[in-house]
């Protein structure tokens, strides 16, 4: 019984398509192209005129490079079955291949049909839809934190200090208005905190809609009770990984797709830094991290987390500390989501049997 699956090599504007059989599970190396296509992504009826000829549920194989969303949505129009491809593992398959938009096409249908194309999470759109609004909010909050820092430079090469612990709260702002700048650092500042203001006003819009309207289901809950992570980081966490279940079979899968895996780099004798990977959910990783800053700075943090941050940041290696800790609160996730429970800290050895839990 023959098989068959259609290869998806997405561009900007036109994919190549390749629509290969495989003609007898008795011989898995032998594969028949029957038919190939571009198709210009600004004919839409031409492309749907095109699919139509496949077979219902059709798989197509495609990688998951940046624009899929759209095509998927077509693919499921026209009662297509849509997959998509994690990018570094289908680069690792094909590296001793050729390389062109037609190959690329071909061995996307061939992984497929093989049985060795390393799928990724496809979010549906209603997911995707909540993962346009969360991603708004984390790039408005970047804005703002690059907003700030510019400020914090302009009184850097003033050799202006300040002994605020918030420079733009309500005190600090009268202190920034009282000084006496040259014309353009003044008005340069001045700008500055007139985008401050307006990045902070969308951020309580939008953060204002995601209290209002996104869902708090028991996931959001649990995640909740994990110090560091309020409402706001629970719904990003949530519409981020979208399904746990059937996707990261460990945590050390889980924590290499939030891009939080420490990777060697060793060779011979020589021990090299330890870094993490780009490749990974570049939303979930910010999202981690905040955490990490925010259960660093709370009177319940967990002393484990507290204690891995005191040793790790010895020596000027904050970063790497807080990193670790996101580490670990992502590791924290990933059990409590899996066994459904709420966090509890656990009191150490040392401490009473009847201290609260």
């Amino acid at each position: 019984m023959s098989r068959s699956a259609l290869g998806w090599d997405l561009h900007r504007r036109f994919s190549t398509v390749s629509f290969v059989e495989q003609p007898s599970a008795e011989s898995p190396d032998v594969f028949h192209v029957i038919r190939r296509a571009r198709l210009d992504h600004s004919d839409r009826d031409a492309m749907r005129a095109w699919l139509a000829q496949l077979p219902p549920g059709t798989p197509v194989a495609m990688e998951g490079a940046f624009g899929w969303p759209w095509v998927a949505d077509l693919l499921v129009e026209l009662g297509l079955d849509p997959h998509l491809g994690h990018p570094p593992a289908l680069k690792v398959l094909a590296r001793n291949e050729a390389k062109s938009d037609r190959a690329d096409a071909d061995r996307l249908a061939r992984f497929w049909l093989r049985g060795t194309f390393p799928r990724c999470y496809l979010s549906t759109p209603e997911v995707r839809q909540i993962r346009e609004r969360v991603r708004y909010r984390m790039t408005l909050a970047r804005a703002r934190t690059q907003l700030k820092n510019r400020v914090q430079a302009i009184l850097h090469r003033q050799g202006l200090l300040h002994e605020f612990s918030d420079l733009f709260g309500k005190r600090g702002r009268e202190f920034l208005q009282s000084l006496t700048l040259p014309p353009g650092t003044h008005y340069v500042l001045d700008q500055w905190l007139v985008l401050l203001d307006e990045v902070g006003k969308l951020l309580i819009d939008v953060e204002q809609w995601m209290r209002t309207n996104m869902e708090t289901d028991a996931i959001v809950h649990r995640l909740q009770t994990i110090p560091g992570i309020g409402l706001i980081l629970a719904h990003v966490i949530r519409a981020e990984v979208g399904q746990l279940e059937g996707h990261f079979a460990t945590r050390q899968k889980f924590t290499s797709y939030v891009g939080l895996a420490p990777m060697s780099d060793d060779s011979a004798d020589r021990r090299g830094r330890r870094h993490i990977s780009p490749a990974c959910n570049h939303t979930l990783r910010w999202a981690f991290i905040e955490a990490a800053s925010t259960t660093l700075h709370a009177k319940q943090c967990p002393a484990k987390l507290r204690r891995l941050h005191e040793r790790l940041s010895r020596g000027g290696h904050a970063q790497e500390a807080r990193v670790a800790v996101a580490r670990e609160l992502a590791e924290l996730v990933y059990v409590l989501w899996k066994k459904g429970e709420s966090y509890r800290e656990i009191p150490s050895p040392g401490k009473s049997r009847s201290a609260p839990r």
